[in-house]
């Protein structure tokens, strides 16, 4: 049971409870203005240690950092690209802010001020709200937080991308400004493949009787450098490419090794994902000078292309994304419903066709 009593400082009387904390330590409590509100506390703090709700005090003064360092380790175990951009938030964003910061004293309204405040675009914003919760889970889970303060906040809308679809000819014609880089461009914008995907193809992935290419590495750019990494999925996937792609593919393996890149730098490595002002750029600029209806398409946006030819040629969900290597087909949905809903245009006309059968009909009806 808590004792409550009085103690006099310079600015008057103040009220302190002591208590048996459950690790059997003997704790005080300060600085109460009055025995009502220091009985409130002690009855508060009674029953947390009777619902075994209880918290240590001190361990709530351990800094944002102590835990930040259990987290670093732990992302250090992600592939190179996911490490990158995590590091940059902890290091610019995060860091600063709160690395100093005692766990305890950190309040939801503290945190939503500071997201609202940051610069920056949406998605750099929601990731740096999300690095401290990542952080913050750590003690939560250690029983130190009784709730994560940074959870549950208002963040701002990420915009979803403008999805960009060429026809066969436009990505023929883009093909065809990339000069030697055509069978890149085509691959990219038929099969689908990730960038990183593509750089890290090998000789011995291309099957060429089969039709099939074998994707199985990921090849990631990391800023200057370029490391190879785990599939996004943590699967590799066979996918299917059109024999015309193929027969552009088949003088980029001869007389190589089955375990030599498709494509390299000269330094022997991987290639690097085209930036601004590179050869993809020029192209595209190249075919939009010449077309004024050609839509401005990014590297990552040939898989979108390779999705809308796709559907177009009759591709189900399934097969959508299998192809894409989605995590599940839920995915695809998502992110190119709006390709699908001609399918139910061809529903509608097949079973009407169904019904206007006079045989189909009699057999129906007996």
């Amino acid at each position: 049971m808590a004792s409550i009593r009085k103690y006099a400082t310079a600015k008057g009387t103040r009220w302190r409870v002591q208590y048996r904390s459950p690790d059997g330590r003997s704790r005080t409590k300060r600085g109460f203005e009055t025995k009502a509100k220091a009985q409130a506390w002690a009855d508060k703090n009674a029953a947390s240690m009777h619902d075994q709700d209880w918290i240590n005090p001190n361990i709530g003064k351990t800094l944002v950092s102590h835990y930040a360092e259990a987290w670093l380790a732990h992302v250090g175990t992600l592939a190179p690209s996911s490490q990158r951009v995590y590091q940059i938030a902890w290091e610019r964003h995060v860091r600063p802010h709160w690395a100093n910061q005692p766990i305890a004293s950190i309040r939801p309204s503290a945190v939503q001020q500071w997201i609202d405040e940051q610069p920056g675009g949406a998605v750099t914003i929601r990731r740096n709200a999300n690095v401290l919760a990542q952080i913050l889970d750590y003690p939560l889970r250690d029983g130190a937080l009784r709730t994560n303060p940074a959870r549950g906040l208002r963040l701002p809308k990420k915009s979803r991308g403008v999805q960009v679809y060429l026809t066969a000819d436009q990505l023929m014609a883009l093909a065809d400004e990339a000069g030697t880089n055509a069978p890149i461009v085509l691959l990219l914008g038929t099969v689908g493949l990730r960038w990183g995907e593509l750089a890290g193809l090998q000789v011995g992935d291309i099957h060429f009787l089969k039709r099939r290419i074998h994707v199985q590495r990921n090849a990631v750019t990391v800023g200057a450098r370029v490391e190879l990494g785990s599939m996004k999925t943590g699967q590799d996937r066979w996918v299917s490419v059109p024999s015309a792609v193929l027969d552009q593919l088949a003088p980029l393996c001869k007389g190589k090794l089955p375990g030599a890149w498709l494509w390299e730098r000269s330094t022997g490595e991987p290639l690097k994902l085209p930036s601004k002002g590179s050869w993809f750029d020029g192209a595209v600029n190249r075919v939009m000078a010449r077309d004024s209806q050609f839509p401005r398409v990014t590297v990552h946006g040939l898989r979108h292309v390779a999705a809308g030819l796709m559907v177009s040629q009759g591709a189900n969900v399934l097969a959508v994304s299998r192809q894409l290597g989605h995590a599940d087909p839920s995915e695809t949905l998502g992110r190119y419903a709006a390709l699908f809903d001609s399918d139910l245009d061809a529903v509608g006309t097949s079973l009407n066709d169904l019904f206007r059968m006079p045989s189909k009909c009699s057999q129906i009806g007996g």
